[in-house]
């Protein structure tokens, strides 16, 4: 005879085997749901939730951007991609620092122009190319560097450089020249972790040495340009001109042009100079300027950090190479 109900008798000892089923099954969804949160929390990038205003300087407009995404382009348009992982994070960190010193809630002033935070103009702030720009530049090897440039972004995990808990004005250049310079010397204002150390090994830099002629004519043109007390004359460019100081660096601390007395930095800027370690030849109709290094001189040398990674040592030996009495900490908002 059949039973009246429509489901199979179950005993009571397997009733309460399949709840138990279930309620195991429920707690282990539960626990890797919890497992898988959780991962995702951790592989998100520090700073992917902080943005950037960038004054794009070329057309105008201003962008608001992912912090990591700048810095990206920042490191891609200051450093070559191909320069060892060891240098592009020690520029990473240098660039992050930079630029959270021009952020409000990090308690930092911004640049302004654009009313943005930051721009794109080197000679004011920090250099910044587009993943477009950047591709275009690198060719068959535009995946592999801009996945070098994201582990030397993301690998330094939010860190910047810090003096006395503050995070410092890192300032940076392509070469020094064998030496870096004062913050003193050519800003005018000592900072205590902005002092002058040795950079060996920038020997390769792209501008390690180079050589400027001018005719005696434009030459003599820019200089009284620029100072009218000068009175330089073609015919007496070998007695009217002379290097008269330098500072430990190389870099010329005062030049005699005529009648005025300049600074290395003042003559660099009126002839358009790679570095302010320069040399003055005047032979017949030509004056040919020698410069040494690539830059202000200030801070870390983007040649010397290569070479430094290329000897072994790693982005905060580096750092702490070239920003004497620094400590490199996560970034970390104003409270």
């Amino acid at each position: 005879m059949r039973s009246r109900s429509f489901y199979p008798y179950r005993p009571p000892n397997m009733r309460a085997a399949a709840a138990l089923c279930l309620l195991l099954c429920l707690v282990a969804l539960a626990v890797r749901g919890c497992r898988i949160a959780c991962a995702r929390q951790q592989a998100a990038p520090v700073g992917e939730d902080v943005t950037v205003s960038v004054y794009m300087h070329e057309t105008g407009e201003v962008r608001t951007m992912g912090l990591n995404a700048y810095l990206i382009g920042v490191v891609g348009g200051e450093m070559p991609a191909a320069f060892p992982l060891e240098a592009l994070k020690a520029q990473a960190v240098a660039a992050r620092t930079y630029t959270v010193r021009r952020l409000p809630a990090y308690g930092g002033s911004p640049c302004g122009r654009g009313g943005a935070d930051i721009c794109t103009d080197s000679t004011c702030c920090q250099s910044y190319k587009s993943d477009e720009a950047l591709a275009a530049r690198w060719g068959k090897n535009a995946g592999a560097y801009a996945d070098k440039l994201r582990e030397a972004v993301y690998g330094t995990g939010g860190e910047v450089a810090v003096y006395q808990g503050a995070p410092i004005e890192a300032l940076y250049h392509s070469a020094a020249g064998g030496r870096t310079e004062d913050a003193q010397h050519v800003f005018s204002a000592a900072v205590p972790y902005l002092v002058g150390v040795d950079s060996p090994g920038e020997q390769d830099a792209a501008h390690y040495t180079d050589m400027q002629t001018f005719t005696a004519k434009a030459f003599v043109k820019a200089v009284n340009g620029e100072w009218s007390k000068a009175k330089l004359k073609t015919s007496k460019l070998k007695e009217q001109v002379a290097v008269l100081s330098r500072y430990e660096s190389g870099q010329v601390e005062s030049v005699r042009l005529g009648g005025i007395t300049a600074t290395g930095k003042q003559l660099r800027k009126a002839l358009g100079l790679f570095s302010a370690n320069f040399t003055i030849r005047v032979e017949g109709d030509e004056v040919t300027v020698t410069t040494k290094g690539y830059g202000h001189g200030v801070g870390m040398s983007q040649y010397g950090a290569r070479a430094m990674a290329l000897e072994g040592s790693d982005y905060i030996e580096i750092l702490q190479h070239y920003y004497t009495g620094i400590n490199v900490a996560p970034m970390a908002p104003r409270p």
